[in-house]
């Protein structure tokens, strides 16, 4: 009789998560300043990346340092990292990993961070590598992989053949509208959709179109309170689980801060956390009210939170202050205020405790 542990083969379980980090930013940090990628979910735990600007306490003061730690309490979590840095061709540089067996240079390089206890990992580049990566907006994109120990799957399982490709396939009834059965109006724009496929992607469209609700009987329905080009973007998620090309960053930015409304409004989940990726990476002095008011209005704390940690830096703090759009928002949502000051004052003991230890 063939034994179980031969029935089965072994996978490696693999998380890969995209930052775009301001290289100006993190040079013009002060000493013991650093700045966080947003939380990351991968294999059951949450992260976070610190970058830090050379300093004189690193192992290498030429080199931009990282430290990725475990959000929350402290938990004995050992996976293995990889990290790189792509450059402007498209190719990728990887970074030299250093862990808690690395004692030496790990503890050198996590003896100041506020979360050392928590730190799983240490890696850098040096800036003069790094200067290839720069994009013409002034950002470098971090590639960071976790994996976990392996995992068990049916050897007997079938691979599909690439050539059937269900998301392709799915996303191409959008485009032949030969078996649409249901068509949405949005000014003077016109989309022909599947019941059954909105229902399975929406919990609100599936009240509307299958419920109680007048929409369920009605082959033509109109669509308020949202533009067409929102409209289709949406419908390319929910047909192909990706998002559109945009021309230009800011255009992609400005897409994705209507989609999370579109996307909050129709329970669209996916959508919404796909938007709240593309939100926090693209914080600015120009987005960072909006985006923290959208955040406010639909309920993200995650959103809200990288939105107030990025004002909460002193020097960033005092050019926000003198925004218009920084007014309308304390107005409308005061609460706000409560929950930046508090921000502000855990950077400012965290950067007190750092001079304590020195």
């Amino acid at each position: 009789m063939e034994n179980f542990s031969d029935s089965v083969k072994y996978i490696k379980a693999c998380t890969s998560h995209h930052f775009k980090f301001n290289y100006k930013q993190i040079m013009d940090l002060k000493f013991g300043r650093f700045v966080s990628s947003p939380v990351f979910h991968a294999l059951g735990h949450d992260w976070i990346i610190d970058c830090y600007p050379p300093d004189p306490w690193r192992t290498n003061t030429n080199c931009i340092s990282f430290l990725i730690w475990l959000q929350g309490e402290y938990k004995e979590v050992n996976p293995t990292f990889r990290c790189s840095v792509m450059t402007r061709d498209g190719m990728n540089i990887p970074l030299k990993l250093f862990t808690k067996g690395d004692r030496a240079i790990f503890e050198l390089a996590v003896e100041k961070s506020p979360f050392q206890g928590q730190v799983s990992a240490y890696f850098n580049i040096e800036c003069s590598i790094l200067n290839d990566s720069i994009a013409d907006d002034g950002r470098y994109e971090l590639i960071c992989s976790i994996d976990n120990t392996e995992m068990c799957t049916d050897r007997f399982s079938l691979g599909v053949p690439k050539s059937f490709n269900l998301q392709s396939q799915i996303g191409n009834l959008l485009e032949n509208s030969e078996t649409a059965d249901v068509t949405f109006h949005v000014e003077n724009l016109s989309f022909r959709c599947h019941r059954l496929l909105l229902a399975a992607r929406s919990p609100v469209l599936k009240a509307e179109l299958f419920g109680n609700m007048v929409e369920a009987t009605e082959k033509h329905i109109k669509i308020e309170d949202i533009c067409p080009e929102v409209f289709k973007a949406m419908l390319h998620f929910m047909y192909t689980d990706t998002l559109p090309h945009c021309d230009s960053e800011m255009a992609s930015a400005e897409m994705a801060q209507h989609l999370f409304v579109a996307a909050d409004r129709y329970a669209i989940e996916g959508l919404k956390a796909l938007c709240e990726d593309k939100l926090c990476d693209n914080i600015s002095l120009d987005t960072v009210s909006s985006t923290l008011a959208l955040a406010e209005q639909h309920n993200s704390p995650r959103l809200k939170n990288s939105c107030l940690e990025f004002i909460a830096v002193p020097d960033t703090l005092m050019s926000w202050m003198l925004t218009e759009d920084n007014v309308a928002l304390m107005q409308n949502f005061p609460s706000i205020i409560a929950e930046l000051r508090s921000k502000v004052n855990n950077i400012s003991s965290s950067r007190d405790h750092k001079k304590r230890k020195k």
